[in-house]
């Protein structure tokens, strides 16, 4: 089994976004705290419930991004998991772009997971 368990890199974003969940329409302010090319994980309140779709939007030196997405997990201390389910390729170069100005999250290895105490 790899090490590697992601597909593409993640990195530290400590971002505030607007997330408008679609079935409320209710927006809300959430912590980005991590960010990859395929999706982010958030932190606040409101987040929609697993498999429900919304939208995310956020500034950064003076570039909007804005993306559907859907909530692929939540836990119980207001962390959830969102995966991007439209990008254009615009926004998709603009994400590349804001990725690469963060700080890289190292990858997990399986071992540390399957047996965090050695």
């Amino acid at each position: 089994m790899s090490n590697d368990r992601r597909k593409v890199p993640r990195y530290f974003a400590e971002l505030t976004a607007v997330l408008t969940n679609h079935e409320s329409g209710v927006s809300q302010e959430v912590q980005v705290e991590v960010l990859s090319v395929q999706g982010c994980c958030v932190r606040g309140p409101g987040i929609p419930a697993s498999g429900k779709n919304c939208r995310l939007l956020f500034r950064r030196k003076g570039d909007e991004f804005r993306a559907e997405a859907q909530v692929v997990w939540k836990d119980t201390e207001g962390l959830s998991g969102l995966r991007f389910t439209s990008t254009d390729q615009a926004t998709l170069a603009g994400l590349r772009a804001l990725c690469s100005s963060l700080r890289l999250q190292p990858l997990t290895p399986w071992s540390a997971i399957e047996n965090p105490h050695g």
